[in-house]
C-alpha cells in the first residue's frame, strides 16, 4: 500500500484584549494517509487540549487520532487548539481519499503489474515494436508499464499524446482519433530525460511549447532479456497540464528511433482512438 504523507504549518493570530497579549497555540500536524486511513501527528504548540472535526461527522479529541473515512473523496479536517488560558486556534486542510495504487516502483519488481487490467494497449496487426502497455492511476500519479521488443542500448524516444482535458475540441488533431492532444511528454525514459509540453494555437498546427517542468516522472525497475525491454514510471499529474483536476483523460503513444530518422511503433494504430481512462 502507499502511504501518503503532507506536512501541514498552520500560523494563526488570534485577536487579544488592549490590556494583556496571550499567547496562542501553533497549530503543526502531519498526516499519512493509506488507503480509506490517516493517521494525524500533532506537533502543535502551546496547548493543552484538542478537537478534531474529520470533515465527515466525526470527531475527536485525542491528541494525534487514527480515522478512518467511510467512502473515496474530498475532506476538510480542522484541528481546534485550546491554551491553558482558553484560547482556541483552529487550522484544516483539504484531503483526497482516492482510488490506490498497487503499484511500488521500489520493488525491483514488476510483478505488480499483473493484476493490472483495466486500462491497456495491446498491438494490432503489423505492430512489432509494442508488446503491451499499462496504465494505472491515484490520487498522486499516473502509473505506467512498458514492454517493448527492443534493447535499453537503442535509446528509443517515446512520445506520449495526453488529451488531459478529455475534449477533442481543444489541443491537437492527430490520427489518434477521438482526443484533441493538450500535452506532449517526449524524450528517452531511460535516458532520464523526457520533456514536457502544452500545445498552443490552431487544432492542426504542431505547436507545442516547453513547460519547462523538472522531477515530474520516475523510472522504477528495469528488465531486458532475450531481446524484449520491460520498465515502469509515474509521472506526477499535478505537473501536467490539466491532469491534476481531470475526471478522466485520453493517451496515445509513438516511438522513433534516438535520431528520429523514424517510427518503430505505435498504440493505438494510425486512424485508432486513443486510450480513454477514467479517474475515481
Amino acid at each position: 500500500m502507499k502511504n501518503i504523507k503532507y506536512i501541514f504549518l498552520l500560523l494563526l493570530v488570534a485577536s487579544c484584549s488592549k490590556d494583556e497579549v496571550q499567547p496562542e497555540a501553533d497549530i503543526f500536524y502531519k498526516i499519512n494517509i493509506t488507503d480509506k486511513t490517516v493517521t494525524f501527528t500533532n506537533e502543535t504548540v502551546g496547548a493543552v487540549s484538542y478537537r478534531w472535526e474529520f470533515g465527515d461527522g466525526a470527531t475527536s479529541t485525542d491528541q494525534s487520532p487514527v480515522h478512518t473515512y467511510p467512502d473515496k473523496g474530498k475532506y476538510v479536517p480542522t484541528l481546534y487548539a485550546t491554551t491553558k488560558d482558553g484560547r482556541v486556534s483552529e487550522g484544516s486542510t483539504v484531503i483526497y481519499i482516492a482510488k490506490t495504487s498497487p503499484v511500488k516502483l521500489n520493488d525491483n519488481s514488476l510483478a505488480d503489474w499483473d493484476a493490472i487490467t483495466d486500462y491497456q494497449l495491446l498491438p494490432g496487426a503489423g505492430e512489432t515494436f509494442f508488446r503491451k502497455v499499462k496504465f494505472d492511476y491515484d490520487a498522486q500519479y499516473v502509473y505506467v508499464y512498458i514492454e517493448v521488443n527492443s534493447t535499453k542500448a537503442k535509446e528509443d524516444i517515446y512520445d506520449f499524446y495526453l488529451d488531459t482535458d478529455n475534449s477533442a475540441t481543444t489541443g491537437l488533431l492527430t490520427d489518434i482519433t477521438e482526443g484533441g492532444y493538450d500535452a506532449l511528454l517526449e524524450g528517452n525514459i531511460l535516458g532520464d530525460w523526457l520533456d514536457a509540453f502544452n500545445h498552443k494555437g490552431a487544432q492542426n498546427a504542431f505547436s507545442f511549447e516547453p513547460t519547462g517542468v523538472t522531477e515530474h516522472f520516475t523510472v522504477g525497475t528495469v528488465v531486458e532479456s532475450g531481446g524484449v525491454l520491460k520498465f515502469e514510471m509515474r509521472i506526477v499529474r499535478s505537473k501536467i497540464k490539466n491532469l491534476s483536476a481531470a475526471t478522466a483523460f485520453r493517451v496515445g503513444i509513438i516511438a522513433t528511433k534516438s535520431d528520429w530518422s523514424g517510427t518503430v511503433g505505435r498504440l493505438p494504430a494510425a486512424g485508432q482512438p486513443a486510450l480513454l481512462i477514467n479517474f475515481e
